[in-house]
């Protein structure tokens, strides 16, 4: 094992919380889901409805026993951190208290806030990123990352693709 990091998405990677926050989304009428206004028109009404990001974050589930293996890396030592896009301060606090005090989830959690990309916040100098977005994913690798699509319902892992954390307890 080197000192390189491995950074783990929280969003469509830990728990199921992107598919809740698109599901409320849809539910206010906000049905283009690559329209970056209507994502826009979303982050202000969770800015007056705070109790959203509860519904979205705390109310998720863990994907393919994710938070599990997370707590065994950190048993084990391993060298992990979250980075995980913010939309809102609120969206951020929910997430701490969840990993932290729900969760219990101690290693280090790095956010990236709007407009900016999370290779600009973490250089990606060969360390790993495992994200359920293949822009990230590309963006990472592009920046000297190496990259995993995290991909919950594919068959078979593969060189881009995992549908689990658990091959990182055996690294």
């Amino acid at each position: 094992m080197t000192n390189d990091y491995t950074f783990i998405d929280f969003d469509g990677v830990i728990l199921n919380s992107e598919e809740r926050m698109l599901e409320r989304k849809y539910d206010l009428g906000l049905h283009n889901h690559k329209d970056e206004n209507e994502f826009d028109t979303y982050f202000e009404y969770t800015n007056s409805h705070p109790e959203e990001w509860d519904y979205i974050i705390k109310e998720a589930n863990s994907i393919n026993n994710s938070v599990e293996i997370i707590r065994e890396l950190e048993i084990l030592k391993r060298k992990i951190a979250i980075l995980t896009k913010i939309h809102t301060l609120q969206e951020m606090k929910v997430k701490v208290e969840m990993l932290r005090d729900d969760l219990n989830i101690l290693c280090p959690v790095i956010f990236v806030p709007p407009g900016v990309k999370k290779h600009q916040i973490v250089i990606p100098n060969h360390q790993l990123l495992i994200d359920d977005s293949p822009k990230n994913i590309k963006r990472w690798i592009d920046n000297g990352g190496r990259g995993l699509i995290f991909d919950p319902v594919i068959e078979k892992d593969n060189h881009e693709k995992v549908k689990s954390l658990e091959f990182l307890l055996k690294r």
